[in-house]
């Protein structure tokens, strides 16, 4: 039996990186099944690669900045579909700082723009009102996340 996800689960790291100020870190995602939204920064676990290190590495590609106090706070798996087909994303969170701002002319890898934001200046993706709650920086009720990723056609497992 073929699965429809074509046997393929991606693994990946995201981070939820605050600044002094208590803005939040954010890019405009180009490519992919969120393609177009503003989320929190973060992509693939290379091999060989620890999780933690994996969302260090892509905060660095993305926005140019240091995430520092790197902690964990969730496991979440993702199914959809898009335009390039259904996917199955496994996502390690992690909550962290970073101080500075975004370099002068500075061009993430795969992303569109970056920007620190406090909560509400930008639209979020479903998938973040989660993530965000269980890191302790929104407090987003379990009857908006879920209308939200629905509206997304997401299926959202949460593993703490």
């Amino acid at each position: 039996m073929e699965s429809r996800f074509h046997g393929k689960i991606t693994v990946g790291a995201v981070g939820a990186v605050t600044d002094p100020q208590g803005r939040l870190l954010f890019v405009a995602q180009q490519k992919g099944p969120f393609g177009g939204h503003w989320l929190l920064p973060g992509g693939g676990v290379e091999p060989g690669e620890s999780a933690a290190d994996a969302v260090v590495r892509e905060i660095r590609e993305e926005t140019g900045l240091q995430m520092t106090e790197v902690a964990f706070t969730g496991v979440y798996e993702l199914l959809g579909s898009w335009a390039g087909g259904d996917y199955h994303l496994t996502i390690l969170c992690f909550r962290g700082m970073a101080t500075g701002e975004i370099p002068p002319g500075f061009q993430g890898d795969g992303v569109g723009e970056v920007r620190w934001a406090h909560l509400g200046e930008l639209p979020l993706h479903s998938s973040d009102l989660q993530i965000l709650t269980d890191a302790g920086l929104a407090a987003y009720s379990p009857d908006e996340v879920a209308a939200a990723l629905r509206k997304d056609g997401i299926t959202m497992k949460v593993y703490r």
